[in-house]
């Protein structure tokens, strides 16, 4: 594993350490997991993506123009 350095407020590390003490775990946890979170949710929304691009791709949907009004739209 690599090793980081982080510049980091001293009164928010002092908080940060407490909190970690009081929940049983280190800085150096919550740093991994939180980076952990981040890239998968990045990784989930990028899948995301591409399933919703993959499925316009073969979907016959078509976009275009505008050929309704409003009124149209609210008759009864």
């Amino acid at each position: 594993m690599a090793n980081i350095t982080l510049k980091i407020d001293d009164e928010l590390l002092t908080k940060a350490r407490l909190l970690a003490s009081n929940r049983k775990t280190s800085i150096n946890a919550i740093v991994r997991k939180r980076l952990e979170d981040f890239v998968s949710s990045d990784q989930s929304r990028q899948a995301a993506i591409k399933g919703i691009d993959s499925f316009h791709r073969r979907s016959n949907a078509r976009v275009g123009k505008k050929n309704w009004s409003r009124d149209e739209l609210h008759a009864r």
